[in-house]
C-alpha cells in the first residue's frame, strides 16, 4: 500500500514549493495528488491556457521520484464561466442562482459548462496523459449539490423518464398518479422537483429524481472519463465519493471508474450516549463497510481523503485519540486499499478550511500529529517487507483480475453483505418510521458480521457474487424484482444461509406495494405471514427475547404468524402483543432463510448472527465490541477501536510482525500463523 498527500501548489509562493517537495519526499510520502480546485490557475480566461506552473510543480514531484495523481478542477469552475454562462450555475426553486465564490456552484447538465469542461479536460489530457510520473486521474471532487432548476436539467428529467418509460401511460401507472388524479398527458409537463422530500406530493416521482440525479453527475463524470481515455493508456480513473451520499451512487460510474475510492472524515463529534472516549476513534462499522463497498466493484479501491487531524465543518472539533490516524491506515490496508492519500499536506492559512488540520502545521515546516503518525505507518510498512513478508505492493497504475473481488484469496469465512443504494433514496423519500435509518441499519449487521470474525464482501443485486459465501444477509431491501428473490431463493435453495430482515420485499421496483400479503415475494422464502408492525414513540423502548436473554428494540418491529415448518427464534417481550413472533428461521431445500423481523439494537443483531453462523457450524471467532479481524496476503490483522486494551485471538507460535498479542487502545496488530 502506498501513502501519499494532496499537494496545492497554486496557493503557496513559488519560492516555497522545492521545500514543500522536499518535505513530502523526506517523509516517506510516495504520492502527490494535485490541480483538484485550479481550473483558473490553469485557464484564467476562456481559451487561454497557463500550464508552466503545474509543469514545474509535476517537474518538482518527479525529481524526487514521486508518484502523482492528477486532477480535473471541474468542482470549482472559473469566475468567468460564471459570469459569462449564468446558466452554468445551479438555480433553485425560487429561481436564485448559486453564486460565484466556492465550489460546486454549477449544473452537471449545463451546456455551457460541458463546453468548458470539454476544453480544459482535453488541454490537461494532451499535455500530461502519458507523463510517466503521473499514475491515474482524479475526476471532479465529491459529486454533490441540490436538484437543479434550470431549463436544461428539468429537460434532461424529461428526456431519461423518456427512455426509461417510452410511454406516458407507463410512467403515471409506475408513479401512481390516479391517486391525487396527477395524470401527465406528455413527458413535456413533468419537471424535477426541488429536492427529495415530497411534502405529501408524489413519492414515486421524488424516487425517479434521485435517480437521475445520479444519472445526471454520472453523465457527466462519464462525459470527462471518455476524454482522458484516449490520452492516458493503463492510468486510472476515479473520483471521491463521500459515504452514503444520495446524490452519487457509484454504481452509476461503475463502467466509467476503473479504481472506486471515498473520503473519510470519520470523527465528528456527532454521537449521542457517549460513555467513554471512543467517539474519538470513530466507528469501524462505519468505515469498514464503506472500504468494503468501495472494493465490491471491481477489486481496485483506495482511500483519497483520509482526515489527518480536527476538521473544520463538524461544528464540533474534537481532538482525535491518540493513534487513531494510524488506526485508519492500517485499517486501510487489512481491507485492500491500493493507496492512502490524504487532505492536506499543509494546513491552510486562509479560507474557509484554515481550521482544518494538514500533515503540516500552518507555519508549514512543522509536522503535525497526523502527519507523524502518517511517517510512523510508512516506517511500519517498510519494516514489514525488510522482515520478509509478501506484501502486494499495489502499484497503483496495475490493473487486477476481476476474480480478486469475486473470490479473494482468504482463511476467513466469506459472507456477503447486500448492499443496495436504490433502497437509501426511497427510505429518505418515504421513511414511515422517523428514526428508520439504512445506513446505520447497514452498519449493525455489518458489525454483527464483523465481530463474529467472518470476512465481509459487500454484494450487489445485479452483479455477479462471490460463489464461496457461506452467509448471505439482506437487510431490508424494501423494493425488489423477481430477478433477485429468484437469486436469493437460488442462493439459500443451493445450500446457503441466508438472513432477511423486516422491510424487506414490501414494493416493487417503483416504489409500489404488492397486491397481495405485505411482503408477498418473499413469503415463500420465510414460511411465515407478515400479520402487523409497530414502531414505538421516542422515549419508549420494547423488549425483544432469544434465547433467554431480552434486548432493547424501537424503530420498527413485524409481527409474525409462521407455518408450522417453521423454528421461532425471537419473540417479543412486552407490549399488548407480548409473546408474538419476532424471529424465524426455516429450511429452504439445501439451505436456511433466517427472518429478523425487528429493527432492534446492535446487540440482538450481534445474538442473531452469531446464533444463525454457529448453527451453521461457520468457524466463527466472537470479538471483542469495536475490534476487527482481517486478512490481507496471509497477515492476520487485528484493529482496536477501543479505548481499552485488548487480546489479539493469535494462535500459540504466531509469528508478530507489529505489535504483540496485547493490543493497546487504538492498536494495530498484525501476525502470520504457521
Amino acid at each position: 500500500m502506498r501513502i501519499g498527500t494532496y499537494y496545492y501548489p497554486e496557493q503557496w509562493p513559488r519560492d516555497q514549493w522545492e521545500r514543500d517537495f522536499d518535505r513530502i519526499a523526506s517523509m516517506g510520502l510516495q504520492i502527490v495528488h494535485m490541480a483538484e480546485f485550479a481550473w483558473f490557475s490553469m485557464e484564467p480566461r476562456a481559451g487561454v491556457f497557463k500550464f508552466d506552473w503545474l509543469d514545474e510543480a509535476i517537474d518538482l514531484a518527479a525529481k524526487r521520484n514521486l508518484e502523482i495523481i492528477l486532477c480535473t478542477p471541474t468542482a470549482a469552475p472559473p469566475v468567468w464561466l460564471a459570469q459569462d454562462y449564468p446558466d452554468s450555475l445551479l438555480k433553485d426553486d425560487a429561481g436564485t442562482r448559486a453564486r460565484f465564490g466556492g465550489r460546486r456552484h454549477y449544473s452537471p447538465m449545463s451546456s455551457a459548462m460541458r463546453n468548458a469542461t470539454r476544453r480544459i479536460v482535453t488541454e490537461m489530457a494532451e499535455r500530461y496523459g502519458d507523463h510517466p510520473s503521473v499514475i491515474g486521474w482524479q475526476i471532479d471532487n465529491e459529486y454533490s449539490g441540490p436538484f437543479d432548476q434550470n431549463q436544461e436539467t428539468h429537460q434532461a428529467f424529461r428526456d431519461w423518464l423518456q427512455r426509461k418509460y417510452k410511454t406516458i401511460d407507463a410512467l403515471n401507472n409506475a408513479w401512481g398518479c390516479q391517486f391525487w388524479n396527477t395524470y401527465y398527458t406528455g413527458f413535456a409537463q413533468v419537471m424535477l422537483p426541488k429536492d427529495r422530500d415530497p411534502r405529501y406530493a408524489n413519492p414515486h416521482h421524488h424516487l425517479d429524481a434521485s435517480r437521475f440525479w445520479s444519472w445526471a453527475w454520472a453523465d457527466f463524470n462519464r462525459l470527462q472519463a471518455k476524454l482522458l481515455r484516449p490520452y492516458i493508456g493503463d492510468r486510472f480513473v476515479t473520483t471521491n465519493f463521500m459515504p452514503f451520499h444520495l446524490d452519487a451512487n457509484p454504481a452509476d460510474m461503475a463502467e466509467d471508474l476503473t479504481l472506486f475510492a471515498w473520503d473519510c472524515y470519520p470523527v465528528t463529534g456527532w454521537e449521542k450516549n457517549i460513555i467513554d472516549q471512543t467517539y474519538r476513534l470513530a466507528n469501524p462499522n462505519m468505515i469498514g463497510l464503506v472500504h468494503d463497498h468501495m472494493a465490491s466493484f471491481n477489486g481496485r479501491w483506495a482511500q483519497l481523503e483520509l482526515q489527518p487531524g480536527q476538521v473544520n465543518w463538524s461544528g464540533v472539533p474534537v481532538l482525535l485519540f491518540p493513534g487513531a490516524v494510524r488506526l485508519w491506515l492500517w485499517t486501510c490496508f487489512a481491507h485492500g486499499a491500493e493507496f492512502v492519500t490524504t487532505y492536506r499536506f499543509r494546513q491552510p492559512n486562509f479560507g474557509t478550511e484554515l481550521f482544518h488540520h494538514g500533515l503540516m502545521n500552518p507555519d508549514g515546516v512543522t509536522m503535525s500529529e497526523g502527519g507523524k503518525q502518517f511517517v510512523r505507518v510508512i516506517d511500519e510498512l517498510r519494516s514489514i517487507e525488510d522482515r520478509g513478508s509478501r506484501i502486494e505492493d499495489g502499484k497503483s497504475g496495475a490493473s487486477r483480475p476481476q476474480s480478486s473481488i469475486l473470490n479473494p484469496p482468504s482463511s476467513l469465512p466469506a459472507v456477503g453483505l447486500l448492499f443496495d443504494f436504490d433502497q437509501l433514496w426511497y427510505f429518505k423519500t418515504l421513511p414511515q418510521a422517523r428514526k428508520w435509518d439504512q445506513p446505520v441499519w447497514l452498519q449493525s449487521w455489518y458489525g454483527a458480521l464483523a465481530r463474529s470474525g467472518l470476512q465481509i464482501r459487500i454484494i450487489h443485486p445485479d452483479r455477479p457474487w462471490p460463489d464461496d459465501l457461506k452467509m448471505i444477509v439482506a437487510p431490508s431491501v424494501q423494493m425488489l424484482d423477481e430477478t433477485l428473490v429468484k437469486r436469493l431463493s437460488d442462493y439459500a435453495g443451493d445450500g446457503g444461509n441466508l438472513i432477511l430482515t423486516c422491510r424487506t420485499g414490501l414494493m416493487d421496483r417503483s416504489g409500489q406495494l404488492w397486491r397481495g400479503l405485505v411482503g408477498k415475494p418473499i413469503l415463500p422464502l420465510i414460511g411465515t405471514n407478515i400479520t402487523a408492525y409497530d414502531g414505538l414513540p421516542d422515549d419508549l423502548w420494547g423488549s425483544v427475547e432469544m434465547d433467554g436473554k431480552e434486548y432493547p428494540w424501537q424503530v420498527w418491529g413485524d409481527l409474525l404468524e409462521p407455518s408450522n415448518e417453521v423454528e421461532v427464534l425471537a419473540r417479543y417481550a412486552d407490549q399488548f402483543y407480548r409473546g408474538a413472533i419476532a424471529g424465524t428461521r426455516r429450511v429452504h431445500h439445501k439451505g436456511v432463510v433466517s427472518y429478523c423481523g425487528v429493527y432492534a439494537e446492535p446487540s440482538f443483531v450481534d445474538a442473531f448472527v452469531e446464533k444463525i453462523a454457529r448453527d451453521a457450524n461457520l468457524p466463527i471467532t466472537i470479538l471483542p465490541p469495536r475490534v476487527h479481524l482481517l486478512e490481507r496476503d496471509g497477515l492476520k490483522i487485528l484493529l482496536n477501536y477501543q479505548d481499552a486494551a485488548v487480546e489479539a485471538p493469535a494462535p500459540e507460535g504466531s509469528q508478530f510482525l507489529l505489535g504483540s498479542k496485547s493490543v493497546e487502545p487504538a492498536g494495530v496488530v498484525i501476525w502470520k500463523e504457521n
